[in-house]
């Protein structure tokens, strides 16, 4: 399976910290975010990873270069003008095959055990497999989770839980999708339509870093851990 990691964004919840530096190489515990990532997708035997840019998009080649550092072989998806998630994966979608793939946000901090999401994926009955954290501090949730793992949409709902920006796709379900910008959300809603968007919930620590106040924390979790 390859995996790709969505890195093009501009982190403008940021402000002058991605100015001049894109988000994925915004550090904590000293270490760049996407580094994180990239050993992470290599310590689960992710040899093939493609990653889209577009804002400081030749520095953030310059510094992950071709993924040797983390024995994995990188291709890069760049993106004259922002496509968001929807548009971004569409346009990779010739470097990442006809074969269900990974794709990461590139603004997280995880250290999920990935392998329910790896193992539950089932071709045949779902088109997404998103993976779901348990609602942290602060955040309200964005879908609920059926008894068979089907998902709906249940922001702020009772038992809710939050998507860890981190899911398994059928690229099938992206045929005839335009490459320009779209939310991949609008793809969920059409796998819920259809009973094909499903969920698993993991453990292990998580956070968005997609804020100041987020980017402290993950700094205070990671920076502590032994």
């Amino acid at each position: 399976m390859k995996a790709m990691i969505l890195a093009a964004g501009r982190g403008t919840r940021l402000a002058q910290l991605t100015q001049h530096t894109p988000k994925p190489l915004i550090q904590v515990a000293g270490e760049a975010v996407i580094s994180h990532t990239l050993r992470r997708l290599a310590g689960y035997g992710f040899t093939q990873v493609v990653i889209n840019a577009h804002h400081l998009a030749q520095q953030l080649m310059d510094q992950v270069g071709d993924g040797q550092n983390w024995g994995v072989e990188i291709t890069w998806s760049l993106e004259e003008n922002l496509l968001e998630t929807g548009g971004g994966v569409c346009k990779a979608l010739p470097f990442l095959g006809t074969e269900p793939f990974l794709v990461v946000n590139g603004d997280i901090m995880w250290d999920l055990d990935l392998q329910p999401l790896l193992q539950a994926f089932n071709s045949q009955t779902m088109d997404i497999l998103l993976a779901l954290v348990v609602n942290p501090p602060g955040f309200r949730g964005d879908f609920l989770l059926q008894p068979d793992g089907r998902l709906s949409r249940g922001q702020g709902e009772v038992h809710s839980f939050t998507y860890g920006g981190i899911q398994i796709i059928q690229p099938t379900i992206l045929a005839g999708e335009p490459v320009e910008p779209f939310s991949l959300n609008r793809i969920y809603d059409q796998a819920i339509t259809t009973g094909r968007l499903h969920g698993v919930v993991l453990t292990g620590h998580w956070l968005d870093m997609g804020t100041p106040e987020r980017l402290a924390m993950a700094e205070h979790i990671w920076g502590n851990k032994p």
